[in-house]
């Protein structure tokens, strides 16, 4: 009788353990004051984060942006601006999000990633 006891405890903790998590709801504040929101999984890394920052302005309507045929170079983005979190810049892709302890319902910011001058002595 114990042993089929203990081993219903475990197969409880295995299916609780693999119940899908819901994603995080989180605010990015762009440069211009203006914010989005965007769900991402609580296991995403920066660089998912990153893509899903990326898939909303994919989805942005010309008229949304008050141009046509507005494309954004991500390579350049990324190399002068960052994500930000409670003063910590988010650039180390590899790093997992809740490393950071970004929480639902949290906001991100927009920040220089690099200076003018920075980039001057890079080169």
């Amino acid at each position: 009788m114990w042993a089929s006891v203990s081993s219903l405890s475990v197969w409880k903790s295995f299916a609780y353990r693999s119940l899908p998590q819901q994603p995080l709801k989180l605010s990015v504040h762009k440069l211009d004051g203006s914010c989005f929101e965007l769900f991402v999984a609580r296991t995403a890394t920066i660089a998912e984060l990153k893509e899903a920052v990326e898939e909303v302005f994919g989805h942005i309507s010309p008229d949304d942006q008050d141009r046509e045929d507005v494309t954004i170079s991500w390579c350049l983005v990324w190399s002068h601006f960052c994500l930000c979190y409670k003063g910590q810049k988010l650039v180390d892709d590899k790093a997992y999000i809740r490393l950071y302890g970004i929480k639902d319902e949290d906001q991100l910011y927009f920040v220089r990633h690099l200076s003018i001058n920075d980039q001057e002595d890079w080169r």
